[in-house]
């Protein structure tokens, strides 16, 4: 792939007015800076429009999802 290639991730809602879940379809081996764009994104953009707050209270989950069926495991 050449660095002009565009790279996107697709964004899904199950509801345009009141959303539960929205599923999300990450490129392959997305950057820290790219996922940092994609959360501000979801949060100022999906998630603040809905429920009136910038936080992750579980009012609309979050299904991240690789689009090449890649499961990232992260020891906290």
């Amino acid at each position: 792939m050449s660095a002009q290639a565009a790279r996107h991730a697709e964004l899904r809602l199950n509801n345009n007015e009141h959303p539960t879940m929205l599923r999300v379809t990450l490129p392959h081996r997305i950057s820290e800076a790219e996922l940092s764009q994609l959360t501000n994104h979801i949060v100022q953009n999906i998630i603040r429009p809905h429920t009136g707050c910038t936080c992750l209270s579980g009012t609309i989950s979050v299904l991240i999802d690789s689009v090449y069926q890649e499961a990232v495991q992260v020891n906290l």
